[in-house]
This record gives structure tokens, sequence and C-alpha cells, in this order.
């Protein structure tokens, strides 16, 4: 897995780049080498035991690099311990009710004022340690020494969930579904030449990182790895190292599709995007900004819980569609997000609210049945048996189709439906594709109302005349809510939170300002 891979990469393998100093390795001229990170891996391992780390057992992990998560849960993986991968964004209160009633957590592994906090936040937890203490010890322990990993369903790595819908859930994952979740991302990597480094501007505890990053390992590829993804910090990066592949949430990429006309991803030839749906405009954006002929945009459906389910490419030049195509294609995206046919080793259902399939083009519940699929839910028990209400499918919480050769339909969350329109996602890919000044856009249902709300970019404003032409033709809709993108709550991975903005509507905190 992750510390074998690390182990066996060549000693000339090229640097990793970085855009923050690490604790357990050296950045110089923002290069890590492979090399010392595998080192400290190793000798981290035999630190972490000395300080009662063991076997089986679930430790903590609340760093704020993600290059020293990466040394941490390698380290841990090595011991056949069980890293929790926490993100440095979540506060201390969500993160005690997070491991709430959890059992075999021995250790905190944090640092600085985390650790202050790690030690109030986990009051029954014994063992504290401070990273960079294991930092500095690593010249005084012997690399550890260990059989190779053999991927099984035991429990590999837990990582959490959005939380969209309220607090975060713990995600146990074996190593068999992280490895075969690896494999077909390297294979994606493999059938399109990619070389050069990989960019990756993700929430680095999430399981989709982790995948990434084996996958990584699993082709040699070196790896660019974004701390700070505001735009000004992207824009240097990228144009300082040039990476040929680039991964971040879609609301990220959206965040900086105005860099593109800047030169920022002109070597990007494959751009990655998953966790959620990502807009036609942002995927013209993108596109249009690689110098590259035949410059990709994949979007992966999937969740932490089930792996790659569906997958849809774009290819650059190919997003405008004739003036004669436009009308048949907004009519399509009315209906919902097309994400793609399925992944042949996927397995995917429609169903209505009692179980039962329903005929091709009906929208209904989605549950599918993937070999990546994750172990339960360590800190929610009672939602796992819930949405495996047979055998091993996997309610995913989406509402969507499926056509009789496979390809799959997003329709709105199952919570977020709404019943003036047929799917909110939609319109919210036509109406961002029709105003690109608009940062954020999302469409909630308020007391049976449609209720836009968005933010704008900055220097640009509402464009009302055009507003209501466009959106009379789509659905009956309320005046748009106009708000800072600083107010639109979101998830550690650039969701947005459409619960809690309904909230704050109701409570009538925000005001409409157009």
């Amino acid at each position: 897995m992750i510390f074998d891979k690390l182990l066996s990469l060549p000693s000339d393998a090229e640097p990793w780049i970085v855009d923050h100093q690490p604790i357990a390795v050296t950045a110089e001229d923002e290069k890590v080498r492979p090399g010392d990170v595998a080192d400290a891996a190793a000798r981290g391992a035999t630190a972490l035991r000395s300080h009662g780390i063991e076997p089986g057992r679930r430790c903590v992990v609340w760093l704020e690099s993600p290059t020293d998560i990466i040394v941490a849960y390698a380290a841990i993986t090595a011991l056949d311990a069980v890293p929790i991968l926490m993100s440095p964004t979540l506060s201390g209160p969500v993160v005690a009710s997070m491991v709430e009633n959890v059992s075999g957590i021995t250790a905190v592994i944090s640092t600085d004022a985390r650790l202050g906090t790690s030690e109030k936040t986990f009051p029954d937890i014994g063992t504290f340690i401070d990273w960079r203490d294991i930092a500095a010890e690593l010249p005084d322990h012997k690399r550890i020494s260990r059989p190779r990993e053999v991927a099984s369903d035991a429990a590999y790595v837990v990582v959490h969930t959005s939380g969209t819908t309220g607090t975060p859930k713990l995600a146990e994952c074996s190593s068999a579904s992280i490895q075969f979740n690896a494999r077909v991302q390297a294979v994606i990597h493999w059938l399109s030449r990619l070389d050069g480094h990989l960019a990756l501007a993700i929430s680095p505890v999430h399981g989709r990182t982790v995948v990434g990053i084996l996958a990584a390992l699993m082709r040699k590829a070196p790896l660019l790895l974004l701390e700070d993804d505001s735009p000004d910090n992207v824009d240097r990066m990228l144009k300082r190292h040039r990476p040929t592949y680039l991964e971040t949430h879609p609301n990220t990429f959206r965040a900086w599709q105005h860099l593109a006309p800047g030169g920022a991803f002109r070597s990007i030839r494959f751009f990655g995007a998953g966790f959620d749906v990502i807009h036609p405009d942002t995927v013209s954006a993108l596109l249009k900004g690689s110098d590259h002929r035949f410059a990709v945009c994949v979007e992966v459906y999937g969740q932490n819980e089930t792996g790659p389910v569906a997958i849809r490419s774009h290819l650059k030049g190919t997003q405008k569609p004739l003036r004669a195509l436009r009308r048949l294609r907004r009519a399509k995206l009315l209906r919902g997000h097309p994400a793609g046919p399925r992944f042949p080793f996927c397995r995917v259902r429609i169903v209505d609210d009692s179980g039962r399939p329903v005929p091709s083009g009906t929208p209904g519940r989605m549950v599918v049945n993937t070999p990546g699929v994750f172990s339960g839910y360590i800190n929610r028990p009672d939602l796992t048996s819930k949405d495996y209400p047979d055998k091993r499918w996997w309610d995913t919480g989406d509402w969507g189709t499926k056509s009789r050769i496979g390809r799959i339909t997003l329709i709105d969350r199952q919570v977020d439906k709404v019943s003036g329109a047929i799917s909110g996602i939609g319109i919210e890919d036509i109406l961002l594709e029709k105003f690109p000044e608009f940062l954020e856009l999302v469409v909630l249902e308020k007391d049976g109302t449609l209720q836009p709300v968005l933010s704008l970019r900055p220097g640009t404003e509402f464009r009302r005349k055009a507003w209501e032409s466009a959106s009379r033709r789509l659905a009956a809709m309320a005046e748009p809510v106009i708000i800072p993108d600083s107010e639109f709550p979101r998830t550690v991975t650039g969701k947005i939170k459409r619960e809690q903005l309904k909230k704050s509507l109701a409570e009538q905190r925000l005001s409409i300002s157009v």
C-alpha cells in the first residue's frame, strides 16, 4: 500500500513540489525528495511505536500540511494501526462530536495550538503526541522492517464525509477497497499517457486523496501538493512548475477559472474533478486555458463510500454546441446533470422509495454495488445499516436516472429535491453558463418556491434584464438573493451546505440585494 510504494520508489525519483514547509521533512526551493518522505515514514513508524501506537488500534491524525499527513498515515499503517484522518479546517467541538462513542482510539497526533485543543477535545484519550517531537526524534530511530502489505478487508484508514447535511461521518475503508479504487485511477492515468507532475489541491484527509496518492505512487509519478488553494498562490505555483495533471474540488476549480486567460493552465493536459458536479462553463474555461490541443477534463461521479461509479470526459473544443443543437442541449440539462456511463465493474440501480427498480429514464433513488465500497460508518452504524438495504447495495443519497445503455444523470440530492422544476442542479448548470460573472449559484426550494442564491465575481454587476429573460424560460423563481461568496456555508471539499443555507434564509439573515 502507500508505505510500501513509498519505500519502493527509486533513489533518483523526481522531487515532489510543495507550497509549504512540512515538519517531518525539509523542503528546499519548494521541493521535497520522495526518499526523505519514505525515510520519515519508516523512522516515524518506529517512533510512534515507542509512543504506544499498537496494531489494530485507531489513532487520530489532526495535522495541517498535506506532506505531514501523508508521512503520518503511512507510518501508522506500517504499524498495522488505523489512522483516523481529520481535516485541519474542523473545529474542536465538531471533531469531538465525530468521535463520540467511537471505540479503539488510543492516541491523537497533532501539534501547535491544535494539540492543546486536542487535549480538551478528547478528554478520555490518554496519549497525545506532538508531531514536532516525532520529527525531532526521527534521526534517533531505526527504519521499521516489516512484510509487504497484503490487501484485505481489514480496516486500513478512516476518512470522513463532507458533512453537507450535518456532522461529518467517519467512513472506514479497507486496504482492498483503497487498492481497487487506486488501480482504477492508475489505469486511467496510464491510458491517458500522463507524465510530469500531478498537482493535487484537495482536502488532504479525504478518501479521494488517499486513493490519489496511492495511484500516483503506483505510477511512480511525481506530486505537486498544494496546501494553499487561494487563486494567487495557485497561479504562481502552476506558472512556475507547469504540471500536466491538476485535480481539485469542482467549486475550487470555479474559483480559479478566471486564471485561465492569464496562462495558469497552459501546461495542464488533464483536469480531474470529483466530489461534486462541475458546471459546463467551468469546464469550458479550464480547457480553453490549456495549450494542449487534446486537453481533457474528466469528472468522476463517486463517493467516499463507493469509490468511482461513473465517468464523463470533456475534450477540448467540444463544449460549445452548434446553434441548432443548443435548445436540445438546454432541454437535456433541465433534466439533470449528465454524469456519464457507469464503470463496467459497477452495478447501478434506480429504485423507488420502496426499493423496487424503476424503468430506464425514470427518476428514483440511486443505489450502487461496487468493488470499492467502504466498510461502514464507525460513528453512525445506524446509517450504515439503513443505507445497505439489500446486501452490499449502497444508497448514494442521490436522485437520478439511468438510460438503457447505463448512462447516469444526477437530478439532485434526495434531501434537496425541488418541486418547481425537474432538477435544481440542471438549472444551475444552464444559468452559470449564461452568466460567467456568477462565482456561485445555488437553487433552493423555500416555501414551495424556487429561490436562487448567488455571489458575483469581484468587479462585476448583476444584469437584471438578462437574468429575468434567461430565468423566465427555465422555471418560476423568486427574486435572487445576492450574498458575498464567503457567506456560503461550505464543507471541507467546497460543497455548499444547502440545508444550512436554507436555514439562514428561513431566519431571514440573508437579505435580497438586487
